[in-house]
């Protein structure tokens, strides 16, 4: 998110919400690191090969939702 000049009015703000934005990036990331380790690690999961794909297809969706929060919280307004 382009803020502007650090001068101008309402610059503060802005660089507060794209904190936000790059904080809010870690919760799915860390979601998808958890079930990740959870495929190979945990017996019950380790076991099942059905429960094992579900457990990594969705680590790879919550990483992906992680980077897309944090670019778009990187971008430009357009």
């Amino acid at each position: 998110m382009f803020c502007g000049d650090p001068g101008s009015e309402g610059y503060t703000t802005c660089a507060t919400q794209t904190q936000l934005f790059a904080l809010a990036s870690a919760v799915p990331a860390l979601l998808g690191l958890a079930l990740f380790v959870a495929a190979f690690a945990a017996p019950s999961v380790r076991g099942d090969r059905l429960l094992r794909t579900r457990a990594l297809t969705y680590s790879l969706i919550a990483w992906g939702i992680a980077v897309g929060t944090y670019v778009m919280g990187g971008l430009p307004s357009l």
